[in-house]
């Protein structure tokens, strides 16, 4: 026995010492340590937007920061006035008597209240004629011009002797010109947001409260709510009915539909875990035991990721079920050591803790390591996605640990004082547990060579096809499959596409480039579109891009002086009696009072401007670039492709423009998985490598224990090809963590047959196989457990995790034993077989 080894069993003697002797103290030190951890996993958050997924320090996350600290912050709730029958009077006046009362509510609660669009129709009245097309006004201004000219002429006594001279100056034929573009533009100016043939009106409050501030969301709802009551709805139609919808409501909505799902999983993980632990022991106590035990665990687990991490993303929301399916084996084996020595060997209570100590915190505490090492593979990435899971499911697998050596001796001491663990009819309880592992020591017993035989076969077959997933490029492009499903929309989101319909969304896919200056603003745009001018038809990147001088008339410079200059002449010729007062009474909205000056930015009306408005109230500075038409926003090449027209610009005097926005997250997501994969896989075989030497001494069991594992990921791995399973930012992580907790099963069946030796092999599989079949039971339980998600990326790892959970059990209660046996017999006769297996 090395020094090593003579250490830690002095620790764990003295250990169980106090765990038997002091069982209140132990209970005592648990609660103390759980208080805080119960208090600090409480306010540890949620944040699941995917930037949180990449590093902080990532160019694309930055800028994107960057970007959105200068956006306006606030956001919208619609308030939505509903009649059964088309009454836009009633709809408009209620709208007129509450608007003013919201407004009131200040800066602090209050924005900007939309409730139409009176201010585009203004604008658009009048600065109509600038945005009539340059070659209209054009001929307006020549015929003006001609006709003038004719009618000066032919007053003066000229005989001008024209067969075909200018039209007359009459209302109808100028409004033929400027009037085109002004009833198109009279269509975007209605008063109010009126829809549904009169039934229905909606009012946007801009609110500088964020969605996510319940406290402030309540009180400003209660606030409108007050004054809807004080307006009173019904004095103008008798059944309006008022509701709320807007992205104030449908992101809590939302965030909370995420947060019960991931509440939902962990619950439902939990509780089957528990489960099979119940049917396996049969005993209430020792389920509680093991409970309080885990329990222990994992708010200890959370209470370090709000340390060290601070909140959980959409990789780590849904790590309860993970890290209790996990980190419960120990208890497991511990719980089946302690139970095995009452039962069989009929050790006091304090005997037992010794023997369990003895018998399982080398293999438990290498299983750990192994764990611990996988998941600190992920860790070792950039990807936060990774590295937080890494990090808190790491720390999962060594606390659990801990607490499970720490407390479950004690609490078994407690519950022994209630009454035996094992009563004196323990036999159904034994058979009972035996079932686990009665099957596999069968099968063992009966057809070890055919079993070595056809793992080999499987293994070879195996290896090949996830060769082949490998290289055909196994990653998801399709990024629908990556977001939750639709179960249903809420009532708000379905009143939201109602009011979408009569509101219109602006911008609802594009992504926002934040230039330094404004005059950065037109040659962005210049280079950009002379790269999509430059890619080939099949690879255009982007539709359009979109600045706020793209709101303002064009070829204004043109357009002033001709309707200037028409403008004096039909004044003129109203003042000479050229122009009838008919004519000039219908012509008159088209001859402006003054005469026409050059728009600028600072003279487009806010509800046209906002998008370009920074929360501070500069205009300009935000460029969009539309996506292209027939392109999917959540095809992940497109995404890419997309991504790369504009994640760097370099402008003609040498200064660079750098884009970010979710297409450019997405794309940096995907290309984090694949720089990423490699490193954790490379290191999580490594560490598990170094654990699995380090245990068993680099002996023949540590060869013996690695092939059992690759034998059991290769067969994961053609599992995900088989049923054309892609590989994500989510179900990756099931590839490095099945390394490290995989072994744990073959690590433990090794440990104890060398231990005995292969000639109680039978009673190694039933016992300790059978308490290896329930730890992986637990464990695959806590990843059926993600299936029931809604968020498809969750659900692919969950069947990911689970095929490597069965893949790595049936390898190690199976095929490493039956290999064992068929081994030790070719070298003996089988009644000779009485030797530990290792030297």
């Amino acid at each position: 026995m090395t020094e090593v080894s003579l250490s830690f069993r002095r620790f764990f003697n003295l250990l169980s010492k106090v765990q038997v002797d002091r069982p209140w103290l132990m209970a005592a030190l648990a609660v103390l340590t759980l208080i805080p951890a119960i208090l600090a996993t409480r306010r540890l958050g949620l944040k699941t937007d995917f930037s949180e997924l990449l590093p902080e320090n990532k160019p694309s996350v930055v800028e994107m920061r960057r970007v959105g600290a200068k956006l306006t912050s606030a956001s919208t709730l619609t308030m939505v006035a509903e009649v059964p029958r088309s009454h836009p009077e009633a709809l408009e006046k209620f709208a007129d008597a509450v608007v003013p009362r919201i407004q009131a509510l200040g800066p602090e609660w209050v924005g900007a209240v939309d409730s139409g669009r009176r201010e585009i129709g203004r604008f658009l009245d009048k600065n109509k004629l600038l945005f009539a097309p340059l070659d209209e006004i054009e001929k307006v201004h020549n015929e003006v011009r001609e006709r003038y000219d004719y009618e000066v002429q032919k007053r003066a006594g000229g005989d001008l002797a024209l067969d075909d001279p200018p039209p007359p100056l009459t209302a109808a034929a100028i409004r033929e010109r400027f009037g085109k573009a002004a009833d198109k533009l009279a269509a975007h100016s209605s008063p109010y947001y009126l829809g549904e043939d009169g039934k229905l009106l909606a009012i946007l409050i801009r609110t500088p409260v964020e969605p996510g501030s319940i406290e402030a969301s309540r009180r400003l709802r209660a606030r409108i709510d007050e004054i809807v009551a004080a307006v009173g709805p019904s004095q103008f139609d008798p059944n309006m009915s008022i509701r709320y919808t807007g992205d104030f409501i449908t992101s809590v909505e939302e965030y909370e539909s995420v947060k019960n799902d991931l509440g939902h999983v962990g619950f439902y993980g939990v509780l089957l875990v528990l489960g099979a632990v119940m049917l396996f022991f049969l005993s209430l106590r020792a389920l509680i035991a093991m409970t309080l035990t885990i329990g222990i665990g994992i708010f200890w687990t959370f209470a370090a990721a709000k340390l060290f991490i601070g909140y959980l993303n959409s990789s780590t929301g849904f790590l309860v079920s993970i890290i209790a399916g996990n980190g419960i084996n120990f208890g497991i084996m511990y719980m089946a050591r302690y139970l095995e020595a009452r039962r069989l060997q009929g050790k006091a209570p304090a005997d037992a803790v010794a023997v369990a100590h003895h018998d399982t915190w080398l293999a438990t505490l290498a299983a750990a390591g192994a764990a611990m090492l996988s998941y600190g593979s992920l860790a070792a990435t950039d990807f936060r996605g990774f590295k937080h899971f890494g990090v808190i499911g790491g720390a999962g697998m060594i606390l659990c640990w801990t607490a499970t050596y720490l407390f479950l001796p004690s609490i078994l001491v407690l519950a022994e004082k209630t009454g035996p663990l094992v009563p004196a009819r323990a036999h159904l309880r034994t058979r009972a547990r035996e079932l686990y592992g009665i099957g596999f020591a069968w099968l063992v017993e009966r057809f070890p060579r055919a079993i070595t035989v056809a793992g080999i076969a499987i293994g070879v077959g195996s290896t090949a096809i996830a060769v082949q997933y490998f290289v055909s490029n196994p990653m998801e492009y399709d990024m629908t499959r990556l977001r939750n499903e639709d179960r249903g929309r809420s009532a708000a989101g379905e009143l939201s596409g109602r009011v979408d319909a009569i509101v219109g969304r602006m911008g609802q896919d594009g992504m926002a480039i934040m230039v330094d200056r404004l005059d950065q603003a037109l040659p962005v745009k210049a280079e950009l579109e002379r790269r999509r001018d430059a890619a080939p038809a099949d690879a255009k990147p982007f539709e359009e891009v979109v600045t706020i001088y793209d709101l303002l008339p064009s070829d204004q410079a043109k357009k002033l002086p001709m309707l200037n200059a028409t403008r004096a002449l039909l004044v003129q010729a109203r003042s000479r009696g050229m122009i009838g007062d008919d004519d000039w009474k219908e012509l008159s909205p088209y001859v402006p009072t003054v005469p026409l000056t050059q728009l600028d930015i600072a003279d487009i009306p806010e509800q046209i401007a906002r998008p370009f408005t920074e929360n501070d109230g500069t205009r300009g500075r935000i460029v969009y670039i539309t996506p292209k038409e027939g392109r999917s926003v959540w095809d992940g090449r497109y995404l890419e492709l997309w991504a790369d027209s504009f994640r760097s610009i370099a402008l003609p005097n040498g200064e660079t423009i750098l884009g970010s926005g979710r297409a450019v997250i997405f794309a940096d997501m995907l290309l984090a998985v694949v720089e990423d994969a490699p490193r954790a896989i490379l290191v999580s075989l490594a560490g598990t490598c170094l654990v699995v030497f380090a245990a068993f001494r680099a002996r023949r069991e540590s060869w013996a224990v690695l092939l059992t594992l690759f034998l059991g990921v290769a067969v994961m791995v053609s599992f995900l090809a088989l049923k054309q399973i892609k590989l994500n930012f989510l179900n990756f992580v099931s590839l490095p963590i099945t390394f490290g907790i995989g072994v744990d099963y073959a690590v433990n069946v090794m440990q104890r047959a060398r231990l005995e030796g292969t000639a109680h092999m039978r009673r190694i599989i039933v016992e300790t196989g059978g308490a290896v079949v329930l730890c992986s039971l637990t464990t695959m339980l806590g990843y059926a457990s993600l299936t029931m998600s809604m968020n498809q990326a969750i659900v692919t790892f969950g069947l990911a995790a689970a095929a490597g959970e069965v893949a790595c059990l049936l390898a190690a209660v199976l095929v490493m034993p039956a290999a064992l046996v068929w081994l030790q017999q070719k070298k003996k006769p089988a009644s000779e077989v009485t030797t530990p297996i290792a030297a």
